[in-house]
C-alpha cells in the first residue's frame, strides 16, 4: 500500500519516488540480515564474517527464508520500480516536446552537497500565463547552507520568436517563461596572485590542493546554468566585447580613503596612502598611455552569444617586447636577451622589421572571478556569462602589434617527451602514432609569467595537480611556424625545472651594462624574497634539476621589529639573524627583473593586499584591495679579503600606488584586484617607456606605458642596510 502511495507521487516528484524505491530495498535487506543473527552468541558486531553469519542463519530453525533468495527478490522489485519510473519520465519528456510551452525542472533540495568550488545556479522553470514585459522580482532569500551566501530572484520573459544563446526557440504563440534561480556565491580555487615567496607549503596551498581533488560539478547545476543562459535575451544588440567591463560597486575602492577597518589598521610604505599612477587628468599625460584592454578571440573554445561577454577575458597578462635591442644600447658587445633563432618563425610570418615593434605575451583562461558575489540579476545587467566554470583552461600566447592590437595567437601546449608530474595527475611520455615526435596536450599554467635566460624566452608557472602548490615551475618556450601565417607554441616536459618553495619568485639573468658582462649571464638567479632581499643561484634550465631554496634562504621569526635601525643590523648593514623580527607583507609580482643600465640597478614591481590573509569575502575569493610599489636592487660588495663577496641589496623603493579603474569615472578609484604580472623596459631607462601588463579583478587584462623619467622620479633611495619593513608605518 505504501509503495502504491509513493508511486502516485511520481506524477509530481518522480525523483523522490526513485530514491524511495532504492531505500525500500536497502531497508528490507537490512531487516532480513538482522533476523538472521538474532541467536548469534557473539552479537551482530562480533560475527567474524559473512560465512559465519550465513551458518548461524541456517542453524536457526525459526528462519526458513534463504537470504540469497531474499536479496534476489528485492533486487527484482527494485529494478521493476526503476523501469516504471524511467518509462514514466520518457513519456513525460516526449509529451513536453510537443507542447508550445517550455518546462525545465532542475531542483536541489539541499545545498550542503555542493562543492566549495562551484557557484551553483538552481533553476525551477515552469509555464506561466502570457505577459507583455520582462521583469526581475526580488524575493525573500531562503536559509542556505552554512558558509554559503545565496540570492533568490524570479525572471519573467516574453518570447516573440528567435534564438537565444544557441538554443532554437519557436515562440510564435503566446508564451512566458518564468525562471526562479538560486545563485550561490562562488568560493572556488583561483588566485590572482600567490603569496609566500620562499615559504614552505602553506595552509593556502593545502586548501588549493584539496579543492583540486574535489569532484566536478554535477549535471544538475550545469543543466540549470544552461537553462538560465537560454532564457537571457538582449535588446541592445551586439556588445563591444573589447571594452572594459563594469563591475559591482564593491569591486572598486577609493585609494585615498580608509573606510574599511583593514585599511585604516594597516601600515603603508613611509606611512602614506597609495596614489593613482595613471589618472586621466594628468599634466604629464604625454609621458604615459593607456590603459589598453587586451582583447582576444575566445570562439575556439567557447560559444558566446551577442548578449553576453565571454566567461573571462583573460587573467594575469605578462607581455614583453620582441625588439632585438630592447634597451636602445646600440652596443654590439651587449648580448641580446633573446636570440634571433628563438623568434625566427615569427619574423618569417610578420617580417623582421615589424618584429622590433611587436610584443609577445601570455594570458591565462581559467577559473576567473568575473562573476564573484553577483546575483543573476546583476550578471544580466552587466552581460556577464552565466557559465558556472571555465569552458576550458589554457594559456594563450598572443602577438600584439605596435598599436596593441592582436595579430596572432596560439595555445601554449606541453610536449610529452618525458613523464611530467610528481603528484596524482601525471602525464606519461607519449609518442605520436606515426612515431615521429611526441604528442602535445593542453595543461593549466597558473600564474604564468615570462622571463629571459641565455637568449631564450621562458615561462614560469604553477601546476598544483601535477607538482603541488608549493613549487614554481619553469620552461623555455619553443615556437614553430605552421602554414603561411600561423604559429605553434609549446614547452617540453623534459626541460621542466622547479624552484621550491613558493611562488611569485622573480628571476635575474641580465646584469647592467657597467656591471659584469653587460648582458645575459650564465647564472640564473631567483629572487625568492623581497623583505629581506634574498637571492639564490638556480641551475641551468636544461639540466632539469629541482632547486630547493629552503635551506639557503633567511628565516625570519615573527615578532616585533626593533625601532632602531642600528640595533637591528650587523656591521654589514643586514638584519641580525638571532633577533626576533617582524616582516612586512610585501610580495613579488613580476617574473623578470629589468636592468637599468644607467644606474646599475635591477627594476621590479611588488604588491600588497589588505588584509594580509586571503580568506573569501564579499570583495574576492582571496586577496583584495591591492597596491603596488616599484623597487630596485643593486650589487654591493661586503666583507674583506677571502670573505669578500657580492650580494644584492634594496636600493630604491617607491611609495604605494594603484592603477586607475578604467570602467570608473573617478580618478581616485581602483579595482579591488589588480596584479601587475608583466613589467618590461622598452627603450632607454632614461627616456624610454616602461610597459606594465596587469590583471583586473581576475577577469580581464590591460597594458599601460609609463615614461621612464617619471618612473625614476617615483623611486626614492633607502638608507644602506634598510629593508622594506623599516619603512612601514600607519597612514596619518
Amino acid at each position: 500500500l505504501t509503495d502504491l502511495v509513493w508511486f502516485g507521487l511520481a506524477a509530481s516528484r518522480p525523483f523522490v519516488f526513485l530514491i524511495y524505491s532504492v531505500n525500500i530495498m536497502n531497508n528490507r535487506f537490512a531487516k532480513q540480515k538482522s533476523r538472521s543473527i538474532n541467536n548469534n552468541p557473539y552479537g551482530p558486531k562480533r560475527t567474524p564474517n559473512n560465512l559465519t553469519r550465513r551458518r548461524l542463519f541456517n542453524a536457526n530453525s525459526n528462519n526458513t527464508t534463504n537470504p540469497s533468495s531474499c536479496r534476489s527478490k528485492l533486487k527484482y522489485v527494485a529494478i521493476v520500480k526503476i523501469l516504471l519510473v524511467s518509462v514514466y519520465l520518457l513519456f513525460q519528456s516526449s509529451s513536453a516536446s510537443t507542447s508550445t510551452s517550455t518546462s525545465i525542472v532542475a531542483e536541489v533540495e539541499d545545498l550542503s552537497h555542493l562543492p566549495a568550488a562551484v557557484a551553483g545556479v538552481v533553476i525551477d522553470q515552469t509555464e506561466e500565463a502570457s505577459s507583455s514585459s520582462s521583469s526581475l522580482v526580488k524575493q525573500d532569500p531562503p536559509k542556505s547552507s552554512e558558509g554559503i551566501k545565496s540570492d533568490i530572484f524570479s525572471y519573467e520573459d516574453t518570447g516573440t520568436g528567435g534564438k537565444s544563446n544557441n538554443v532554437d526557440a519557436d515562440t510564435s504563440g503566446s508564451e512566458t517563461v518564468k525562471v526562479k534561480a538560486k545563485v550561490v556565491v562562488e568560493d572556488d580555487e583561483s588566485a590572482e596572485d600567490g603569496e609566500g615567496e620562499g615559504d614552505n607549503k602553506s595552509a593556502e596551498a593545502e586548501a588549493e590542493e584539496k579543492h583540486d581533488s574535489e569532484e566536478e560539478p554535477d549535471k544538475v547545476e550545469k543543466a540549470a546554468d544552461s537553462a538560465l543562459s537560454a532564457s537571457a535575451t538582449s535588446s541592445e544588440g551586439k556588445l563591444d566585447k573589447c571594452s572594459f567591463r563594469k563591475y559591482k560597486p564593491n569591486r572598486y575602492y577609493p585609494v585615498n580613503e580608509t573606510s574599511e577597518s583593514f585599511l585604516s589598521d594597516s601600515e603603508y610604505i613611509r606611512g602614506k596612502l597609495p596614489f593613482i599612477i595613471n589618472p586621466r587628468n594628468d599634466s604629464d599625460s604625454d609621458n604615459k598611455t593607456g590603459p589598453t584592454k587586451i582583447c582576444i578571440d575566445t570562439s575556439e573554445w567557447e560559444t558566446v552569444d551577442d548578449a553576453h561577454r565571454p566567461f573571462s577575458d583573460g587573467q594575469n597578462p605578462s607581455f614583453v617586447s620582441l625588439a632585438h635591442d630592447a634597451y636602445n644600447l646600440h652596443d654590439d658587445h651587449h648580448t641580446p636577451r633573446i636570440e634571433k633563432s628563438t623568434i625566427q618563425p615569427l619574423e618569417e610570418i610578420y617580417g623582421s622589421d615589424e618584429i622590433d615593434n611587436m610584443f609577445l605575451g601570455l594570458l591565462l583562461f581559467g577559473d576567473s572571478q568575473c562573476r564573484w558575489n553577483m546575483s543573476a540579476k546583476v550578471m544580466e545587467e552587466y552581460h556577464f556569462s552565466p557559465l558556472l566554470e571555465a569552458p576550458q583552461k589554457r594559456s594563450m600566447v598572443l602577438i600584439l602589434n605596435g598599436s596593441m592590437e592582436p595579430v596572432g595567437q596560439a595555445v601554449l601546449q606541453l610536449e610529452l617527451d618525458k613523464t611530467w608530474g610528481e603528484k596524482r595527475k601525471r602525464h606519461n611520455k607519449k609518442k605520436k602514432e606515426n612515431g615521429e615526435g611526441y604528442e602535445r596536450i593542453i595543461v593549466e599554467l597558473d600564474d604564468a609569467r615570462l622571463f629571459f635566460h641565455n637568449g631564450k624566452l621562458h615561462v614560469l608557472y604553477r601546476n598544483g595537480p601535477s607538482f603541488g602548490y608549493d613549487k614554481q615551475l619553469q620552461n623555455p618556450i619553443h615556437i614553430t611556424k605552421v602554414g603561411e601565417d600561423k604559429f605553434e607554441a609549446y614547452i617540453k616536459s623534459s626541460e621542466t625545472f622547479s624552484v621550491c618553495c613558493g611562488r611569485n619568485i622573480a628571476f635575474i639573468s641580465e646584469t647592467p651594462a657597467n656591471k659584469g658582462s653587460g648582458g645575459s649571464g650564465s647564472d640564473l638567479l631567483a629572487l625568492t624574497w623581497i623583505d629581506p632581499v634574498t637571492t639564490n643561484v638556480v641551475d641551468h634550465p636544461m639540466a632539469a634539476v629541482d632547486v630547493d631554496v629552503t635551506d639557503t634562504k633567511r628565516r625570519l621569526q615573527e615578532i616585533i621589529w626593533p625601532t632602531s635601525t642600528s640595533a637591528s643590523t650587523n656591521e654589514n648593514g643586514r638584519r641580525r639573524l638571532g633577533q626576533k623580527l617582524k616582516k612586512s607583507s610585501i610580495h613579488g609580482t613580476n617574473g623578470y627583473m629589468s636592468p637599468l643600465h644607467s644606474t646599475s640597478e635591477l627594476l621590479g614591481i611588488a604588491h600588497f593586499h589588505r588584509p594580509e590573509h586571503r580568506d573569501s569575502s564579499e570583495f574576492a575569493k582571496h586577496g583584495h584591495h591591492y597596491t603596488h610599489a616599484f623597487f630596485t636592487l643593486q650589487i654591493k660588495t661586503v666583507g674583506e679579503g677571502d670573505d669578500e663577496k657580492e650580494k644584492y641589496i634594496l636600493k630604491r623603493l617607491s611609495n604605494e600606488f594603484a592603477f586607475m579603474a578604467p570602467s570608473s569615472s573617478d580618478d581616485n578609484t581602483a579595482d579591488v584586484i589588480q596584479f601587475a604580472s608583466g613589467v618590461d623596459l622598452v627603450g632607454s631607462d632614461k627616456d624610454g617607456k616602461l610597459m606594465i601588463s596587469y590583471g583586473i579583478n581576475d577577469c580581464e587584462g590591460a597594458i599601460i606605458f609609463l615614461g621612464m623619467e617619471q618612473v625614476q622620479n617615483f623611486l626614492i633611495p633607502v638608507e644602506d642596510g634598510d629593508e622594506v619593513v623599516n619603512l612601514m608605518g600607519r597612514a596619518i
